[in-house]
């Protein structure tokens, strides 16, 4: 649901041009217009198969980040400047009550199958899936106002109006979702079978959608292989003619392989174009940087959050005394305090990292609460918190009230060096409490249907994508949210301070004026860290590493070393990463 992050994007070779209108003015950059010394082929490896091809059902990175080629939505969010800017949308007008906005289609937008993108198929992608109980949605939590979803309709071929409950402050920005085709998936909606349709079995000459690149090839655990649209349609009313051959790439090749070592090995050897840069492994890069011809790119802090988070599902087939641990907040709040966050960045991220106090990244200028509590290193506090809630220790080792060895399973996933070293580390500064810690590392994907599936799993170190908008945290942290990780599955809030997490999340999408929004959402902050049903730990710097021959580069904070890209891909979402 990363995510979080935003996401890390991976490049399209699309024009750097900005388009003016509803969204307002991008900065102008120029690619160069000339083939590339790649041949068409931009080559970067990916770390998990996908797990689906399915838009609607994707809610984790191993899927968005190939499927963020292949769709877009009405609205993307600028990587410059974090506006909102027109996609599929030619532009929209607001009413002056702010609940009604009229958005008008780009003309001539056609899905890669030839058929022409009408008004129609946004109503259908809102309408018959979104807001279809039947369709597991991951972004339907933020489609909703005051558990309301939109009304949308269609005025004719090209006009789609939408309504809300009240006033809904990031509209523009969640009209990022992905547009579906009404053509090719009506009937599997109307037969039930719309959670299965698009799945990583489908042929990929199945998968339709408008975006710069088609699934060409899928080889499981081996590559997939994306070719260039012939029926893309960049955005227009750029500041710059738009060459016929966009985009300039031909194909872009995604390598699948096991884990960050090997990904680096690859780049390191000369068999891939770029790489997402892990701090821990900037000292290797930098010695080779020169010899090796490519760039180390520093974009800033980023929006990640990485966390601890503990099982307090009720019906979660693990031992019920250890929920009962978990739905603590003194125990929360204890393994807080004993985590060393300095420590994790100076080890696990060679010092080019910050702590993150809570949901809200100190990246986000806008809408970080500086005032927020700090969980500081502090061993004796835990001691006092544990003692406070029963527990007692005993030559060492740590026990509950009702003499429960205090054990715990602490699952994440095995594609990251850096995540297994952090679990590690982690597992040691617990031991001093007398808490005993098995680290059990998992494959992601497995690892990410454990958590929301099935739910046997106690504690997990795992991370978010980040989003500008507080509220695309809304399904992470309303009650009922897809990504509600703690306790996933409620129907209502099962305790007095998530009703309220509801309540203000509820409050800060009915106006417009910044400032409410922001006490509003401080206010989510506070409760969140003091809660703490997730653990946030530390942010790793965002840095990439790209080769000399690739054009076109221009690092932004907010999206990847070709941002270009972000004009079609970047989501309002947030998905586990």
């Amino acid at each position: 649901m990363g995510p979080r992050l935003i996401l890390m994007v991976l490049l399209l070779l699309v024009p750097a041009c900005s388009r003016g209108g509803a969204g307002g003015t991008d900065r102008v950059f120029s690619l160069v217009p000339r083939p590339s010394p790649l041949h068409g082929r931009l080559t970067f490896d990916i770390l998990s198969d996908p797990k689906t091809f399915n838009p609607a059902l994707a809610q984790e990175t191993t899927s968005t980040q190939v499927l963020g080629y292949l769709f877009r939505g009405l609205t993307r969010v600028s990587p410059y400047d974090g506006q909102i800017k027109p996609d599929l949308a030619e532009g929209w007008k607001i009413d002056a009550s702010g609940m009604r906005v009229t958005f008008t289609l780009e003309k001539g937008v056609r899905w890669s199958d030839g058929t022409p993108l009408t008004a129609r198929d946004v109503v259908f992608t809102f309408n018959r899936i979104y807001y279809n109980p039947a369709v597991a949605a991951a972004v339907r939590d933020i489609l909703m106002v005051d558990g309301k979803p939109f009304t949308v309709r269609a005025i004719d071929d090209r006009t789609v109006i939408f309504e809300t409950a009240k006033p809904f402050a990031p509209l523009l920005e969640e009209l990022g979702v992905e547009i579906l085709p009404e053509h090719l998936l009506s009937k599997a909606v109307d037969a039930g079978r719309f959670n299965t349709t698009w799945s990583v079995r489908t042929p990929p000459s199945g998968i339709v959608g408008t975006g710069p690149f088609l699934l060409k090839r899928y080889v499981p655990g081996q590559y997939l292989l994306l070719v260039r649209n012939p029926l893309y349609t960049p955005p227009r009313g750029l500041k710059q003619p738009i060459p016929a051959d966009l985009p300039y790439l031909d194909r872009v090749f995604l390598r699948i392989i096991p884990n960050q070592n090997s990904e680096l090995l690859r780049f390191l050897a000369g068999k891939s174009d770029l790489i997402g840069v892990s701090p821990s492994q900037v000292p290797v890069l930098t010695d080779a940087a020169a010899s090796r011809a490519f760039r180390l790119l520093v974009r800033g802090p980023s929006q990640t959050e990485t966390f601890l988070t503990f099982n307090e599902n009720l019906k979660a087939p693990i031992p019920s005394y250890k929920v009962t641990w978990f739905r603590s907040r003194r125990f929360r709040q204890a393994i807080a305090y004993a985590i060393d966050r300095n420590a994790l960045i100076n080890v696990i991220y060679n010092g080019l990292g910050a702590p993150i106090p809570g949901p809200v990244s100190p990246a986000n200028k806008i809408f970080f609460d500086p005032a927020v509590h700090r969980y500081h290193h502090d061993p004796d506090r835990s001691r006092t918190l544990l003692a406070e809630d029963g527990f007692v220790r005993k030559k060492g080792r740590l026990y509950d009230a009702s003499g429960h060895r205090v054990t715990i399973l602490l699952m994440t996933n095995t594609e990251s060096p850096e995540r297994i070293s952090m679990a590690q580390m982690i597992q040691a500064m617990l031991a001093p409490l007398g808490i005993r810690v098995r680290v059990v590392p998992l494959q992601f994907n497995m690892l990410s249907t454990m958590v929301l599936s099935s739910h046997q799993w106690e504690m997990l170190l795992f991370g978010l994508t980040g989003t500008l908008d507080p509220h695309g945290n809304a399904t992470v942290w309303r009650s009922s949210g897809f990504l509600h990780l703690w306790n996933p599955g409620e129907k209502s809030p099962s305790t007095p301070w998530e009703a309220q997490v509801d309540r203000l999340f509820d409050q800060g999408v009915a106006t417009f004026d910044v400032g409410r929004r922001k006490k509003i959402y401080d206010q989510w902050q506070e409760i969140a860290t003091r809660e703490v049903p997730m653990v946030d730990l530390v942010s790793p710097d965002a840095i990439t590493a790209v080769r000399e021959t690739l054009g076109g580069i221009h690092p932004t904070p907010l999206g990847g070393v070709i941002p270009h890209i972000s004009l079609v891909t970047q989501k309002a979402r947030l998905v586990i990463r």
